[in-house]
């Protein structure tokens, strides 16, 4: 490998280990309180990213190859061109400008890193160097937020953009046991639902790189394993988040499943996972019975405050499309346009929790329709493909988590305007683009779906 590539190859790398970084520089805030969504801000990951992109350049420039990418499986890109062509022009109508206008060039920089990974993963990168990295991250995080559990209260971590919690912190995410505020566990993440995500993702990381490793683990690897299981598993309990909790066991109950049944050589792994995953989910249940109660009560649930707030939101977003129903409110202006009217506290003022109201309220249903369209043309492009795929355990797990991206979509907001978000969502369709024909992971110097690295 080229010392240009070594070099990009660690910038990327790095990025996966800092999805979960907060650090960052604020812009400009257009507010007179500041708001999350009505500012602009440069992230230490945007550096990175801007880095590898410049990479990619110089090395496609050396290699007098001067067209960055092919084009030849053209309705992925556009889809995606479309979509950005439309949230450009929504720019113009916005009431803010300049909070649009930024808020479509961090679109821009997602969309250069996904064609980056499509177009490069399998033949620079391996998934399973991917996953390692990711699960390193992850358990910093797990070991992060346990103690945050257990302390009720932030470690003072600001040098790296912790966020400050305590049970009687306004805006904080809490649940109430028996008249008494419990924090969440945050990480390093602006939001506990956030961090759910990330220790999703690594459970299905984690457990594939533990089945396609399985035959060739000692027994003390094989404990490091399930050590590390319990610990991710433990934090993302203590996130409390639901949604990203039930969807996402739910298709790694699908995905293993359909490992099981098809391929015989993985039923072991599968098994002793499924065994340890029952007893941590049985001794925390035992434990935590109360605080289980009060988050899933599906009686106070209807009446509970995440869902009222969800609905209120939903009404906005209704309220935005129609009147604005073709290209909306201007990309990033879903906040700033209900803000003006409205007085309610600062915490309130939030994106819809679901990023296809969003996306219709922001960019209209021309912008929805080309993003849900890039979205068919990804799927469409595995389905032609999926014959090709020999690698099935990494096919299944992908798209597991392509779903989960998707369903996830429809009850919270972060992964379309909060960086982690929208780094796993762009890094993960881009892995995930690859598997299409005239990606890079069907290419015979893949990370291993035609040819094992």
């Amino acid at each position: 490998m080229k010392f240009l590539e070594k070099i990009e190859c660690w910038l990327f790398y790095a990025l996966v280990f800092f999805v979960p970084l907060q650090l960052r520089i604020i812009l400009r805030s257009f507010s007179s309180q500041f708001n999350e969504w009505t500012s602009t801000y440069l992230y230490a990951t945007d550096i990175l990213i801007f880095l590898i992109l410049l990479f990619w350049l110089t090395r496609k420039i050396k290699e007098k190859k001067w067209k960055i990418v092919s084009f030849q499986n053209i309705w992925v890109e556009v889809g995606l061109f479309l979509f950005l062509l439309v949230s450009g022009v929504s720019i113009f109508l916005s009431n803010n400008f300049w909070l649009s206008f930024f808020s479509w060039v961090k679109l821009v920089e997602f969309s250069l890193l996904f064609l980056y990974i499509k177009y490069n993963f399998g033949k620079l990168f391996s998934l399973q160097r991917f996953w390692q990295i990711f699960m390193v991250s992850a358990v910093v995080q797990s070991g992060l937020a346990i103690y945050q559990f257990f302390a009720q209260k932030s470690l003072g971590l600001k040098i790296l953009a912790e966020s400050p919690i305590a049970p009687d912190i306004l805006g904080v995410a809490k649940i109430v046991v028996d008249g008494k505020k419990i924090v969440r566990a945050y990480g390093l993440v602006p939001h506990p639902n956030i961090l759910a995500a990330i220790l999703m993702l690594a459970i299905f990381g984690l457990i594939y790189l533990f089945i396609k490793n399985y035959g060739k683990l000692k027994n003390w690897q094989k404990a490091v394993y399930g050590g590390t299981l319990i610990l991710v598993s433990v934090a993302l309990f203590f996130t409390f988040s639901r949604s990203a909790t039930l969807i996402g066991f739910i298709l790694f109950a699908i995905w293993l499943a359909v490992v099981y049944w098809k391929q015989a050589a993985c039923r072991r792994p599968i098994i002793l996972t499924a065994i340890l995953l029952l007893a941590i989910c049985s001794l925390l249940l035992a434990i935590y019975r109360p605080y289980v109660s009060a988050r899933y009560d599906t009686v106070s649930l209807g009446a509970s405050q995440a869902v009222s707030l969800r609905v209120f939101y939903s009404e906005i977003a209704w309220q935005l499309i129609k009147g604005s129903p073709i290209l909306g409110v201007g990309q990033g202006n879903f906040v700033w346009t209900f803000i003006q009217p409205a007085a309610l506290e600062d915490w309130i003022y939030q994106p819809v929790h679901n990023i296809y109201l969003l996306i219709a309220a922001e960019t209209g249903i021309l912008g929805l329709f080309a993003f849900l369209w890039f979205l068919f043309k990804i799927t469409r492009s595995i389905y032609l493909e999926k014959k090709a795929i020999k690698d099935r355990l990494s096919l299944y797990c992908l798209f597991s988590i392509f779903i989960f991206f998707l369903a996830i979509g429809f009850f919270d907001h972060f992964l379309w305007d909060l960086q982690q978000g929208q780094l796993m969502l762009w890094m993960g369709l881009g892995i995930i683009a690859g598997l299409s024909p005239y990606g890079s992971l069907l290419r015979p110097n893949g990370f291993g779906l035609r040819k094992g690295k």
